[in-house]
């Protein structure tokens, strides 16, 4: 029995001890594990960008390599680009061929247009013409019928001196005579001025042939009348003489020829009329020719319209063609290093395939994970300390994102009584100012001796 109690008693005993054995351990665990959540590590990470070709092809040239540094825009690796080229070539070849076509509807515009002040021209002209003749034949027939009236009347006072001298002249026919011949002398004076002054004019352009034929024959008519009346006043003071009577035959011959003349003058208004129809058929001609040229007009204007479709046409595939062929250059997206290459000299590619791989330069982070019973004093925009293990030195970061970790990451709870399972939180942190030579898979760690930054 004593020894019994003996063996319980060291069975508690042990028990005890294991339970303050198992309760020391978890008391050393728990403060080592907080210090280490403190203050833990991660890796920089990077963005990587995939650089690819727009359209697939044969690779005929890579100019860089794997951990070559390039700048955004840089040309990395080209294609070939022979078929592209030549559809250039003929895309530039048909822009030109429809700038000439443009250039041919422009200047058949031009040309009609210019047809259609010629003809326009002509038209105004041909109006003044037919005004002008119009004018001529109207002062010209009214010339003609007043000196074919005057050559009558010529006519008539060489037949009637004829007669006089033929039966003798009276006291009174005597005094008749005298003043006649006074008058008509006075006239003829008058109208041979008139003449000589007209005679002027016309020579220096400033009065028409009619005006100046007028002028003349009013001077032949007075000297007629004056040689009537001279004859007439010395038959009737002298008596009638053979010659006389002759003379005055003779007049009357001259006077009916000059009425005959007039009566012929009337062929120039015919003549004139003739003129003016001429004018005429010129206008008609010259409208239908101005309606010509504005359909020429019409016409070119709408080829103009269809070579500027043409170029305009031409130059969209110039410019499609010039795309595809910048296609058949690959350019880097960002400036970084080159972390991968994955075609060679000769190898086909498609469209979208990732030739290289490049490592921003622009954007390193890490990404630390807390359990959550140390986010609590976390927020976004929260500025702290972050230490590089490769060099000890300390640079500002950013916490930028905070999310749950994988399910993984949650630690479950043991069989000690009150325990919980406690989740696991990645708090993304921005490192824009890294010193010079850190590259991403260097370890960092957290440091406390950050500054709380604002949202």
């Amino acid at each position: 029995m004593k020894h019994l109690r003996l063996i319980v008693l060291s069975v508690m005993g042990l028990l005890i001890g294991v339970c303050i054995f198992v309760l020391s351990s978890n008391m050393v665990e728990s403060k080592f594990a907080g210090r280490m959540e403190s203050e833990p590590t991660a890796y920089i990470e990077a963005s990587q960008l995939n650089a690819s070709f727009k359209m697939g092809g044969r690779v005929s040239e890579i100019l860089v390599e794997e951990g070559d540094s390039v700048e955004k825009g840089q040309i990395l690796a080209r294609i070939e680009s022979g078929e592209l080229l030549d559809k250039v070539a003929q895309a530039e070849a048909a822009v030109e061929v429809q700038k000439g076509k443009l250039a041919e509807a422009k200047s058949a515009v031009v040309m009609a247009e210019g047809k259609v002040g010629e003809a326009e021209a002509s038209t105004e002209a041909a109006a003044a013409k037919k005004s002008q003749g119009n004018e001529a034949v109207k002062l010209t027939e009214q010339s003609v019928e007043k000196q074919v009236k005057e050559a009558k009347a010529v006519v008539k006072a060489a037949e009637a001196k004829l007669a006089a001298l033929e039966n003798g002249a009276r006291t009174e026919e005597k005094k008749q005579a005298e003043s006649q011949l006074n008058a008509t002398k006075k006239a003829n004076e008058i109208a041979k001025a008139n003449f000589e002054r007209f005679q002027e004019l016309h020579n220096e352009g400033l009065t028409s042939k009619a005006t100046l034929e007028e002028a003349e024959m009013k001077y032949k008519k007075a000297s007629s009348e004056y040689e009537v009346a001279e004859q007439t006043y010395k038959m009737v003071t002298s008596g009638p003489r053979k010659e006389e009577v002759d003379a005055a035959k003779a007049q009357v011959e001259q006077a009916k020829a000059v009425l005959e003349l007039a009566e012929v003058s009337r062929g120039q208004v015919a003549v004139q009329q003739g003129d003016v129809l001429v004018a005429e058929a010129g206008i008609n001609q010259s409208k239908a020719t101005i309606a010509a040229a504005k359909s020429g007009i019409s016409q070119a204007e709408a080829l103009v319209m269809s070579a500027q479709a043409g170029l305009v046409q031409a130059e969209a595939n110039l410019a499609e063609a010039q795309t595809y062929v910048s296609y058949m250059e690959l350019l880097a997206p960002a400036d970084g290093i080159v972390v991968s290459k994955s075609a060679e000299v000769g190898e086909l590619v498609s469209s979208g395939y990732p030739v290289f791989t490049i490592e921003s330069h622009d954007d390193k982070w890490a990404t630390f994970y807390f359990p959550e019973t140390d986010v609590t004093e976390l927020a976004v925009g929260k500025e702290m300390g972050i230490r590089l293990l490769s060099t000890g030195e300390e640079v500002k970061g950013k916490i930028v994102q905070m999310e749950p970790a994988a399910s993984f990451a949650v630690r479950k709870a043991s069989q000690s009584l009150g325990e919980t399972d406690i989740r696991s939180f990645g708090v993304k942190v921005t490192m824009p100012e890294l010193p010079k030579g850190i590259i991403s898979g260097m370890t960092v760690q957290w440091s406390e001796k950050g500054e709380e930054g604002n949202e």
